[in-house]
């Protein structure tokens, strides 16, 4: 028998006659942060006895505390995740897992760039963490540097090809980028590596409506509420694709009216509801619900034109702005939504007329891009 081989039976000899012993491993097993929120209680009390036994020392230490602020930070309890994870590098200076799982408790504070610092460093420290590169490329995803950001999420998926939020992450890259076929690709293998990541569904069905499919739509939204059930945008985006396919109308305000419940101070939500009742002759909510909006920035406008306070001209001048970008999306969804208000004051020909510029104008990406093409291919 190989030497290492006796070791391995002595230690399991150990194990069977010293309780105490695998007590011990069992609770720093289950400490370890893998990140599945329903486990984390129980984790966080392993963590705790781990802590509080004079076994765990040295790295050991380090990765408990580094583990327990893991917990903590899925939690969305950034002040305790910053202070375990500091002592976790005051123990261990060099542990990359610490300096990632700090980075994310500093994304709770919304503070990215200390967030930005940690990865960097977790990178330095070990250059083939797959979890560093990818804490990273949503940084730099965030600032708008998407490049980088590609390049990061491509080098954490080399260094861990099973590694299903990189696929993700990079799906959702190619979304923004408008690379809707890699954007597939990428989410359906991100769903192969783990058919219970919500927020893969929901990416994936947002980009099944823009690109057309919204028989597929649906079922990603239905699958990613069955996952989180309190998921406001899945209703949302869900309502949108019912919207879309016709004849569904009730079903979409179903979804924007649960939306609402959840978030109700979500201006979009709003209008989508508003739309849906006043063409399933139910009567309007919208006054109501915009004692809950801000109404100082854009959609107001929008808001405002449909409770009969502006005219299309005012609400189209509103959606200027010195930022081209800005102007371009705030343009469209004036036209958009200007468009449907028309639809439903019986005016067919200024209806028409405003949908086709939003589908002529609109950035491909935008839920007004594709509902604006629907809606002309219904009408004619």
């Amino acid at each position: 028998m190989h030497f290492s081989a006796k070791l391995a039976g002595l230690a399991t000899l150990i194990a069977i006659s010293s309780p105490v012993l695998a007590d011990h491993q069992s609770d720093l097993e289950q400490c370890k942060f893998i990140g599945e929120i329903s486990k984390a209680d129980l984790s966080i009390a392993a963590c705790d006895r781990a802590l509080n036994d004079p076994k765990t020392t040295g790295t050991g230490r380090a990765a408990a505390f580094s583990n327990r602020c893991g917990w903590w930070w899925a939690k969305k309890d950034p002040d305790r995740a910053l202070s375990d994870c500091n002592e976790a590098i005051r123990l261990d200076p060099a542990y990359p897992a610490a300096y990632i799982n700090r980075g994310n408790a500093y994304l709770n504070k919304a503070d990215p760039e200390r967030a930005f610092a940690d990865f960097n460093e977790a990178v330095r420290l070990d250059p083939k963490n797959a979890w560093a590169y990818s804490g990273r490329g949503n940084l730099y995803k965030n600032k708008g540097d998407l490049n980088h950001a590609l390049a990061d999420f491509s080098e954490s998926i080399r260094l861990d090809p099973n590694y299903a939020m990189a696929y993700f992450f990079r799906g959702d890259l190619y979304k923004r980028k408008g690379d809707f076929d890699h954007a597939l690709a990428d989410l359906n293998e991100s769903i192969r590596l783990d058919p219970n990541n919500t927020m893969a569904y929901f990416t994936r069905g947002s980009v099944s409506y823009i690109t057309g499919n919204n028989p597929g739509a649906l079922e990603d939204f239905t699958k990613s509420i069955r996952l989180d059930p309190e998921n406001a945008a899945a209703y949302f985006n869900r309502g949108v694709a019912y919207f879309l396919i016709g004849g569904r109308i009730a079903d979409a305000e179903a979804d924007f009216r649960k939306a609402s419940e959840l978030n109700p101070k979500d201006a979009y939500t709003a209008l989508w509801l508003d739309l849906t009742e006043r063409r399933n002759s139910v009567p309007s909510h919208l006054a109501q619900a915009a004692k809950q909006l801000d109404l100082a920035g854009w959609p107001a406008p929008v808001i405002r034109e449909f409770l009969g306070e502006l005219s299309v001209d005012q609400t189209l001048a509103a959606a200027s702005d010195n930022d081209p970008k800005t102007r371009l999306g705030q343009t469209c969804e004036a036209n958009f939504y200007s468009g449907e208000f028309a639809l439903l004051k019986k005016e067919r020909q200024e209806a028409l007329r405003l949908l086709r510029v939003a589908a002529g104008d609109c950035p491909r990406g935008f839920i007004e891009s594709t509902a604006a093409i629907a809606e002309l291919l219904v009408k004619h």
